[in-house]
């Protein structure tokens, strides 16, 4: 009876290990963006729906679009329970890889954006962009984040990036881009996104009655 114990301990083992995949080919990570510094899964979970088994192991960026309460479980560990609030930002440098399932416990859609940082250039050193409309929330190896907040009708310029912007929109809200001399209005969905290249000027206006707010990454 024990090695029947033991073997079915085996198998159950490498059904789990064969279950796991990088996090990128998680079906319900969707990959929308991809340069050499930065990769955007978007991620959607329908309420009652959980992950495969998938591996993060790159330093990322999280962004929360819901208020979803959902389960997750590391591999080989007890599961937890907890709730996502809209607007949550989070860096993770993911020096230990993190292995989990994520599945939904509520009863509409659970919406994050998952944004690994996947350069492997030497870093530059980047000052800290100063500007009211700019909130910094961390200041890491690859990268710089801000909360933006841009008050109705007013503008925001910022200086030409060494390595390049990335802009997601955290609300609704419509927007005039400006890039070097070409300028374009767009309607802002929540984790809409935009890159900016190295070495453009560039800068934005908020065209509604309301704020509008983005996230805004500074790579190095």
């Amino acid at each position: 009876m024990r090695k029947y114990l033991l073997l079915i301990s085996a198998l159950c083992s490498m059904i789990l290990v064969s279950a796991q995949v990088q996090v990128r080919n998680e079906p319900r990570h969707h990959n929308v963006f991809e340069n050499e510094f930065a990769r955007i899964l978007d991620v959607y979970l329908a309420p009652g729906d959980t992950t495969m088994y998938h591996v993060h192991n790159t330093p990322s960026v999280f962004i929360v679009y819901t208020n979803t309460n959902v389960g997750s479980q590391l591999i080989g560990k007890q599961s937890q329970k907890g709730a996502n609030i809209t607007g949550e930002i989070s860096y993770d440098s993911l020096k230990t890889p993190r292995t989990h399932r994520v599945w939904n416990e509520d009863t509409s859609w659970f919406h994050v954006m998952d944004i690994e940082l996947t350069s492997t250039k030497q870093k530059k050193n980047i000052a800290v962009l100063q500007n009211s409309s700019l909130k910094l929330l961390f200041n890491k190896e690859q990268v710089i984040g801000y909360d933006i907040e841009l008050k109705a009708a007013s503008d925001i310029q910022l200086p030409p990036s060494e390595v390049g912007y990335l802009l997601i929109s955290k609300s609704g809200s419509a927007i005039e881009f400006k890039i070097n001399d070409a300028v374009q209005d767009r309607v802002m969905k929540p984790s809409h996104y935009l890159w900016i290249e190295a070495g453009n000027n560039f800068s934005m206006k908020n065209l509604e009655n309301l704020s509008a707010n983005l996230v805004l990454l500074q790579f190095k």
